[in-house]
């Protein structure tokens, strides 16, 4: 009779974990309807990729069901509390915009110890980033570059103007003096750092000094972003100089798009890029990461457009 019982018992306790699937089994730690919270930091709001970036970086984390933390810094220091405080508000993910993601490692490796998910938007690469995307900054830096080279025939005296805390801008510039490098009649006699994110009265006014101690010698401006070209734009126009002179950017600016439909523009081209779908993009697979998903790309190029003033967008 016992030994029936014990039979009985072990019956039961099998039809038990059938009915109840398997209630042994590990629970699933993320809730279907969890709402997934989202940090950004961003380098700054002064320029058009920036700007909309952010915009859009905010707007399909939304879209995704997600809950945005969004924080802007021009700053290492200030970046590294703005994410101390992402940290401690047990935020899911983390988007880095522009500037350099490897200065902010110490923070961002106490993230990613705490399961926190990484990526970057234009603000470089590192082993700690899960998710990076961009547009290839060498490759616009250099086609900038050969169109500059064109326009003034091979040879000439240009300015560079640029900001070595962007990675982005770091690559611009050495693919500008990559291609440079095959013209030896092509010199570099001037070059400064803009200010950020005051870099237009910045740019002007260093333009402006560039111009007064080399009169009648510049032939060309490389400018790594269109914001910075403006402003050299603006000192070339006040100058006179606009016949003698010519500038060419990267990013697709909409100012530097009005600016070059001048018909005396000194601004003969820049490389349009895409901020919107790069945030977009950026978000979407952020999100497969989280859901617990793969992703086909780790790093994700988009396209970047040359314009010049002969297919400048209408908008």
């Amino acid at each position: 009779m016992k030994k029936k019982f014990t039979v009985f018992i072990a019956v039961v306790i099998m039809l038990s974990l059938v009915f109840t699937g398997c209630s042994t089994a590990t629970p699933d730690t993320t809730p279907a309807d969890k709402v997934f919270k989202v940090g950004i930091n961003n380098f700054g709001q002064a320029n058009f990729f920036a700007r909309i970036g952010k915009a859009s970086l905010e707007d399909q984390i939304t879209k995704n069901g997600g809950e945005v933390i969004a924080t802007v810094n021009a700053d290492v220091p200030g970046r590294v509390t703005s994410i101390e405080n992402m940290i401690s508000q047990n935020v899911d993910a983390i988007i880095i915009q522009e500037g350099d993601i490897t200065q902010l490692e110490p923070v961002l490796l106490e993230a990613k110890k705490k399961g926190i998910i990484i990526g970057s938007m234009g603000a470089g690469d590192a082993e700690f980033v899960d998710v990076f995307i961009e547009s290839n900054e060498s490759d616009m830096g250099a086609e900038a570059a050969k169109q500059m080279v064109e326009a003034i025939g091979g040879k000439g005296k240009i300015v560079e103007i640029y900001n070595e805390a962007g990675s982005m801008i770091r690559a611009r510039r050495a693919a500008m003096h990559e291609v440079i490098s095959e013209y030896p009649e092509i010199e570099i006699v001037a070059g400064f750092t803009y200010a950020w994110p005051d870099f237009f009265p910045d740019g002007k006014a260093k333009m402006e000094a560039v111009l007064q101690a080399n009169p009648g010698q510049i032939s060309a401006v490389f400018a790594t972003f269109d914001g910075v070209g403006l402003a050299a734009v603006q000192a070339i126009r006040e100058a006179g100089l606009t016949d003698e002179i010519i500038v060419v950017g990267v990013d697709g600016d909409p100012e530097a798009y009005k600016e070059m439909a001048k018909p005396d523009s000194p601004f003969i081209a820049t490389l349009a890029q895409d901020p919107d779908t790069m945030a977009r993009t950026l978000v979407d697979n952020m999100f497969e990461l989280l859901r617990g998903n793969k992703i086909s790309e780790r790093h994700i190029y988009t396209p970047a457009i040359l314009i010049t003033k002969d297919n400048i967008p209408e908008e």
